[in-house]
Order: structure tokens, then C-alpha cells, then sequence
């Protein structure tokens, strides 16, 4: 069928070019992402995405897979604070949020954080560079 699907393309940029607009646009995402983009408040941090810089001002939101304490500092452990993750029940996901917007520019959040499930440590810390 690989011919009937070239056509059906060709058919839809025919179409495309005389509307002047792609036949197959969905509207409200045009809207959204083009026409009126809005800019994220959050940037998000991962095991997969691990970030390495955040615009100040952003949130940092990190997201894990299993409930957990993270213990961060902005001095370089100096003092350390607690803060528990949350669950995003509908996608199964716990997260914490970081506003940033009072952290001076240059600061570094270090990390690290504590399963709940498998009481263990992460055995590791990451750093967050605020610009």
C-alpha cells in the first residue's frame, strides 16, 4: 500500500498549498504553541533529565518514580533542608518544587534524597546551577 499512502500525501499538500495553511494543522495547538506561545514557570529535573542550570525565577520541579525525602542546601551544605515529595496520582509520579526566584544568582542547589519505600540514600548528590 505504499503508493496509496504517497497519494493520499500528495492529495493532502495540493490541498495544503491551495489553502495557503496544512490541511491536517490541529487549530488549537497551532494556537497554543505558535500563535500565542505561553513560557513554562517550572523547569524539571529527572533521573533521565538530570538539569545542570535553571533560570532564576523558574520553578525547579523534581520528579521521581517512588516517594522520597530530598535534603538540599544552597551554601554547600552549610545548612540543609528537607522537603518530602508529593504524588501526582494521575500520572504516578512524586515531585517536589523549588521556587528559585529568592535564591541569589550564581547559587548552586546540591541534592540528594532518600526512598521512603526501600529506606536507602541515593548514594549521590546533584547540582543545580541557578543563572
Amino acid at each position: 500500500m505504499p503508493l496509496c499512502w504517497s497519494h493520499a500525501e500528495y492529495v493532502s499538500l495540493v490541498r495544503s498549498r491551495h489553502d495557503g495553511v496544512s490541511f491536517d494543522r490541529v487549530e488549537p495547538a497551532f494556537q497554543r504553541y505558535v500563535v500565542n506561545p505561553v513560557q513554562s514557570r517550572h523547569e524539571i529535573w529527572s533521573l533521565r533529565h538530570p538539569l545542570r542550570r535553571v533560570s532564576r525565577g523558574k520553578i525547579l520541579r523534581i520528579i521521581l518514580a517512588t516517594e522520597a525525602t530530598i535534603v538540599w542546601s544552597t551554601d554547600d551544605w552549610a545548612r540543609t533542608h528537607q522537603s518530602d515529595t508529593t504524588q501526582e496520582s494521575g500520572l504516578n509520579l512524586w515531585i517536589a518544587d523549588f521556587p528559585t526566584a529568592e535564591w541569589p544568582d550564581g547559587s548552586v542547589m546540591t541534592f540528594t534524597f532518600f526512598r521512603k519505600r526501600t529506606q536507602r540514600w541515593e548514594g549521590r548528590n546533584w547540582q543545580v546551577s541557578v543563572l
